[in-house]
């Protein structure tokens, strides 16, 4: 039995209306994409839609995604329903031109779970199962009843029978790995028949609720997210689209993602999942499948699902054989997406941008003919001349390519130029969202700054970046402080002396010098001696012996909390003051003390699923009174786009932006600069930036000895990239070698390599700085502005 549903939709026509891009390159996609202004938007065009759904479809089956990706689709679904009546006569629902009679009735849907890691207990705070009842059941009044969830921690009352009386799965895979492969191996030990047996315990658990779906007519409307790899659900690359729900394993870029959630992917590498399939999901074919996405890091999965054929390559293609599937996501996230010439030259002019927007086509055509630019001003190879795009640049400007070329060879070159020419008399304040963000962005650039004795450079972490450690490397940091104590190390006149706060420098001196002497003892001796000094100084006591009972407390917490709960704040404290001292250990690589780092821990940082945004007493403040501390001529920050990397780059983003917003006003004669960096979380386009450092191959060694040294919590990547299994600093030379070959081949090898420059000849790498007045800041702060608005009808809940 399939479900007819009804799919009209004025919502879409409404939205259509104001995305001019929709109808200039829908021919170009294979579903549908509607693209708004911010992810503020975007939670509210999810959210109209579904509540238009509902009123058109009551008792439907629904199935809604979990995780942060839905965070303003949930809190706009919740000022609907809150504000229905006013919104239906006066509102938004007013203007689309929403029936007045319709309502939604929530409680008459049927809602399934998508999926679910493989075991995880229901309370665990970021479960889905956890979720759904906090944010779905509850928030927006489904009835429990009709709701079909994944446990896939206790047993049930008839698997408990089969299972003679256990209780969860844990019992049974008591490490808590999770070894598929038992479901057709032959059991070598009772252990091993058990699991096999919870194994199949949970296929036909995953057969039931497919049956579920299907008797009810199929999900009539599906809200999801795509993940790094494209995957749908967890449906990851390669998964089938004739797949059901299942008990699964995930790949490697799907764990990196699950990480930061669950405690490390050292906890996520254990578990498997269960999902509904990519067909469970398109069985009936009027569902109205939507998936959302925010951020340039989407960018490419959102191509390969819209734009190319059925591949299992791309879980999101299988979406394209229902008529009723759509991509809403956000302008950065379409950067990707072809767009027809009309549209270039329509937006090209709307912004007055021809020049920038031909500069862009000419690198971009030139890289992928690998073709150099002086080989396009001298007209060779007739046949690549004929690239649609080098035509399209030619009648943006209403200029001829040779010229073209030449005007963009120039300015790359002077690009360049700017990034080698030597800079001094400048006081800078370096800002950070996390402690290893400046040195992933453009640490070599550093090297050339701290040079010259007429700079000042000041460094400011803004949080306290405690969910980058695990609790695995506390712990270990904890017995070795312990063992420290007992061993008679603080006992000693020297050591007790250096408990005062004035002696921290002595800690990093001492680290180094053990790096330096190939001595690992000095070194736990120095981080040692730092937890000491914090932990005395927090609890106020200067007994020893008091300092082990209360590593003994810490170590009984953190042993008993399970990798991704929910942590007490003093163990906030302790990994943020990790971080802390790791990000000291950087500059005085440099000779910089620790009176030159500042450590602001703003209080919007949280490990909250859904974090909230900056406070102006606590988060603006403290960095408008270290504007006014250190009265810079040069602000560097991350100027990542509508926080396509981690949400605190964009919320630090904002902070910083008011503060300076409010210092500027005081301070009318700064002539302020503004240095936009991004680093692994997001990149800049060459025609984006009017600074490009070359790096060398020494300068790739130096930041890996120095990642390696100093961000010892970050040495084992527990919390990685998807784009790369290994640490930050490989995943950053990794880009920063990717960029340069695009810059090369453009420029021509020659230039770099045939150079009287030294710089140039060496160079192996390129970073790039968007140097920027305070004005052109503002210009580009403005979308920011625009969704902090957005958001402020949204009750903060």
């Amino acid at each position: 039995m399939i479900t007819k549903y009804n799919t009209e939709s004025k919502v879409e026509s409404f939205f259509i209306k104001n995305d001019p891009y929709f109808s200039y390159n829908k021919n170009l996609r294979k579903i549908p994409v509607i693209i708004v202004d911010n992810y503020v938007e975007l939670g509210q065009l999810a959210a109209l839609r579904f509540l238009e759904w509902v009123c058109l479809n009551p008792g439907g089956v629904i199935a809604l995604p979990t995780g942060r990706t839905p965070e303003y689709y949930i809190k706009w679904v919740q000022y609907y329903l809150e504000n229905w009546d006013h919104e239906l006569n006066q509102g938004i629902l007013s203007k689309i031109g929403l029936d007045k009679k319709l309502k939604p009735d929530m409680s008459s849907l049927h809602f399934f779970q998508l999926d679910e890691f493989f075991p995880i207990e229901p309370d665990h705070e970021r479960s889905f199962l956890s979720f759904v009842k906090k944010y779905y059941i509850e928030s927006f009044g489904l009835d429990y009843r009709k709701t079909n969830l994944i446990n896939t921690f206790h047993f049930n009352d008839a698997q408990k029978k089969i299972m003679g009386g256990l209780d969860n799965v844990l019992q049974v895979f008591q490490d808590g790995k999770i070894d598929l492969a038992l479901r057709i191996e032959k059991p070598t030990s009772i252990k091993e028949q058990l699991k096999q047996k919870v194994i199949k315990l949970f296929d036909q658990f995953c057969n039931e609720y497919e049956d579920k779906i299907r008797n009810l007519g199929g999900i009539g409307f599906f809200l999801g997210g795509i993940g790094p790899d494209g995957h749908i659900a967890f449906n990851v690359r390669g998964s089938s689209h004739h797949s059901h729900t299942r008990l699964t394993n995930i790949n490697y870029e799907t764990q990196a993602a699950a990480a930061a959630d669950l405690g490390g992917i050292e906890s996520v590498r254990k578990k498997a999942v269960i999902t509904m399939g990519l067909e469970t999901i398109t069985f009936n074919p009027d569902n109205v499948a939507i998936i959302i996405a925010a951020g340039e890091s989407k960018a490419k999965v959102i191509r390969d699902a819209v734009e190319k054929n059925p591949d299992l390559e791309f879980p999101g293609s299988a979406l394209q054989k229902l008529h009723h599937a759509r991509f809403f996501i956000t302008e950065s996230s379409s950067i990707l997406l072809k767009q027809s010439e009309e549209s270039v030259v329509y937006f090209s002019k709307q912004n007055k941008s021809e020049e920038k927007a031909a500069n862009k086509l000419i690198f971009d055509a030139a890289f992928r003919n690998k073709v150099s630019l002086m080989e396009l001003a001298n007209n060779a190879n007739k046949d690549i001349l004929e690239d649609p795009d080098f035509k399209l640049a030619q009648k943006l400007t209403m200029q001829n390519l040779p010229d073209l070329a030449e005007q963009l060879y120039a300015q790359l070159r002077e690009k360049i130029e700017r990034g080698i020419k030597p800079v001094g008399n400048l006081r800078f304040m370096h800002t950070a969202p996390h402690h290893d963000d400046i040195e992933l962005a453009y640490f070599p650039y550093i090297h050339h700054l701290v040079r010259s004795e007429t700079n000042d450079n000041h460094f400011v972490y803004c949080t306290s970046g405690f969910t980058a450690v695990t609790n695995d490397y506390v712990i270990n940091c904890l017995r070795n402080l312990i063992n420290s104590i007992q061993v008679g190390l603080f006992e000693s006149d020297q050591f007790h002396n250096r408990m005062g706060e004035n002696y921290a420098q002595d800690d990093i001196t001492e680290y180094l010098n053990g790096i330096a002497r190939q001595n690992k003892d000095l070194q736990s001796n120095a981080i040692s001696f730092r937890i000491a000094r914090r932990l005395l100084k927090k609890h106020l006591s200067n007994s020893i012996i008091y300092l082990k009972d209360i590593c003994d407390q810490y170590l009984q917490t953190l042993e008993g909390l399970i990798p991704g709960r929910k942590e007490p704040d003093y163990i906030h404290h302790l990994k943020g003051w990790l971080r802390e001292f790791e990000a000291e250990l950087v500059w005085a690589h440099l000779g910089i003390n620790i009176d030159k780092v500042k450590h602001l821990d703003l209080a919007f940082y949280s490990d909250d699923i859904f974090p909230k945004y900056p406070d102006h007493e606590s988060d603006v403040v403290p960095i408008l009174k270290l504007l006014e501390e250190i009265k810079p001529n040069v602000i560097t920050l991350a100027l990542d786009p509508e926080g396509s990397g981690p949400d605190t780059h964009y919320k630090t983003l904002i902070a910083l932006s008011e503060a300076i917003d409010e210092y500027v006003v005081k301070h009318k004669e700064s002539n302020l600069r503004i240095w936009g960096y991004r680093n692994i979380w997001s990149k800049w386009d060459p025609s984006e930036v009017n600074t490009i450092i070359p790096i060398s191959l020494n300068s790739f060694a130096t930041l890996h000895s120095m990642f390696n040294n100093c961000f010892l919590s970050q040495k084992s990547a527990s919390f990685p990239s998807f784009e790369l299994d290994g640490t930050f600093s490989e995943l950053a030379q990794k880009i920063w070698a990717e960029q340069f070959d695009k810059i090369s081949h453009v420029l021509g090898k020659s230039y770099f390599y045939d150079s009287p420059n030294q710089m140039l000849r060496r160079s192996y790498g390129a970073l790039y700085i968007k140097d920027m007045s305070y004005r052109e800041f503002s210009e580009i702060m403005k979308p920011v502005r625009r969704l902090i608005k957005a958001k402020e009808l949204i009750t903060e809940k």
